[in-house]
């Protein structure tokens, strides 16, 4: 059986991290679903949890990738998005059967759940997502000096 410290630690990292990326996946949340509305004229719940992983992603990637430069980090953080609306576009419209989005009628797209003109689009909104990110991190910067958060 480890010490109080060895126990208490990592569990006070793993708090420290969820603390600095919950405003973040709400935000993300919000923001998705006010594009979409504003977009679609509708959206669907699940897209506040689709959006707020989104950016809480990008934000990790932006933090734990310092070394990759600002236009391959954008690359990577569409590849991200466009990985999170397939598998919610597999559990939602395929399984669940909700036809919450169908991109079936366009061109290039992977069973109708993504495709290459929504990538553009994620390329799009990766920008002012690490950008968001970025100016997040830096306001906050002094409550996590003492350790870094990590999920």
């Amino acid at each position: 059986m480890g010490s109080f410290y060895t126990e208490v630690i990592p569990l006070s990292k793993f708090l420290k991290g969820t603390l600095f990326y919950l405003p973040l996946f709400l935000a993300g949340g919000l923001i998705y679903n006010l594009i979409e509305c504003l977009y679609r004229g509708y959206t669907h719940i699940s897209m506040f949890f689709a959006g707020g992983l989104c950016l809480a992603l990008i934000a990790l990637i932006d933090h734990r990738l310092p070394s990759i430069r600002f236009i391959p980090k954008v690359l990577l953080s569409a590849l991200s998005i466009t990985a999170i609306e397939f598998i919610f576009g597999i559990f939602l419209n395929v399984i669940g059967n909700l036809s919450v989005w169908d991109y079936s009628s366009n061109p290039y797209n992977l069973y109708g759940q993504i495709c290459l003109l929504s990538f553009f689009y994620w390329v799009a909104l990766s920008v002012p997502s690490i950008l968001i990110s970025r100016v997040y991190r830096r306001a906050f910067k002094s409550f996590f000096e003492e350790r870094d958060p990590v999920i």
